[in-house]
């Protein structure tokens, strides 16, 4: 699956180390440091296809490192090098390694992972469990988000909630926007969505899959909904599983208030701020919050406190909020746009 990330996070104490670290000259983030001659936790992400999903990884990694007093370097490995990158990591013998799991398994990056057990390093797997056969003496740790079962069930509710409320019928059918390469746990979000719908007896669940990088996806996924709504009579749903289709569904489901083809928008966001406030309004139903980038932040927090001799759990999960619109919230507002000079001056 493209746009996957994948990180190996390397906390290392002592100088001697085999392995240069990434260049001077690259993209490499600095965060603050625990103690002089410390050296830095190593993030070598395998390049993602979207630069906006790939920074906000950067950034959240970057953040929690200076929250936790810690230093961190961000390298730039070229596609399909992510064992290499742990392999190189574990050359320079840190105490901890952070990978994050793609969507599919690699054997190379299992293996990768069981040499670095092998010397006694502790793995923080992102996502999934990348032990393979392997055991130790290196301990792994799996952080990964909640099921979102609950959280998708919920979401599904608060849509059919307000088609209700906006005298559609919401269990006639419900299309779902997907984003493939937004970041590894979209089928998750896409699986627990329809399993959701069809709970609630929605009696069509069609699938629109937009191929968008975050910075193209909102015209690009907007139109998509909009074509798409209308060849389906029976849709009233639009349910999104990532930020940009959200958003983008949203522009469009505003767009339709008033014409024979209103819909409901909901689904996942990594845009707290702006969820609160489209929900707050009523223009997202729901807005489940989930950012890959928060495991990273969590891995990092873990790595930190295990360097400082904490025992961690054999895994951690990461909830998935979801916040509501008001109970009486129907269909969107349709948007208001100002009036121009050639319109006239606007009523008093």
């Amino acid at each position: 699956m493209g746009g996957i990330v994948a990180i190996a996070v390397a906390l290392a104490a002592s100088s001697g180390c085999g392995g240069p670290p990434p260049s001077p000259t690259s993209k490499a983030a600095w965060g603050n440091v625990v103690r002089a001659g410390t050296k830095p936790f190593e993030v070598v992400p395998v390049p993602r296809s979207d630069e906006v999903a790939a920074e906000a990884v950067r950034s959240g990694a970057m953040v929690q490192a200076g929250l936790d007093t810690v230093k961190i370097q961000v390298a730039e490995p070229r596609p399909g090098e992510q064992a290499e990158a742990v392999r190189a990591a574990t050359r320079r013998q840190p105490p901890a390694l952070i990978v994050e799991a793609p969507a599919d398994p690699d054997a190379d990056l299992e293996e990768a992972v069981a040499e670095a057990r092998a010397k006694g390093l502790l793995v923080l797997a992102l996502g999934r469990s990348l032990a393979g056969d392997s055991e130790g003496p290196g301990r792994e740790v799996v952080i990964a988000p909640s099921p979102f079962k609950a959280s998708a069930g919920r979401i599904v509710a608060l849509a059919i909630r307000n088609a209700t409320n906006g005298k559609l019928d919401p269990k006639s059918g419900a299309l779902v926007v997907v984003r493939p390469d937004a970041d590894p746990f979209v089928a998750d979000r896409v699986a627990a969505l329809k399993e959701a719908l069809g709970a609630a007896g929605v009696a069509k669940v069609d699938e629109l899959r937009v191929d968008a990088d975050a910075t193209a996806a909102g015209d690009a996924v907007a139109e998509a909904v909009a074509e798409a709504v209308k060849s389906r009579p029976g849709v009233t749903l639009v349910l999104a599983t990532d930020g940009a289709s959200l958003v983008a569904a949203a522009d469009a489901a505003t767009e339709s208030v008033g014409t024979d083809r209103p819909f409901v928008p909901a689904g996942y966001t990594w845009d707290e701020p702006t969820a609160k406030s489209q929900a707050s309004v009523g223009t997202y139903a729901a807005a489940g919050i989930y950012a890959q980038d928060r495991l990273f932040r969590k891995a990092v927090y873990i790595a930190a406190r295990a360097l400082r001799g904490e025992d961690p759990a054999g895994r951690v999960e990461i909830d998935t909020p979801v916040l509501e619109s008001p109970p009486d919230a129907a269909l969107p507002r349709p948007r208001i746009v100002p009036p121009t000079d050639a319109d006239g001056p606007a009523p008093q």
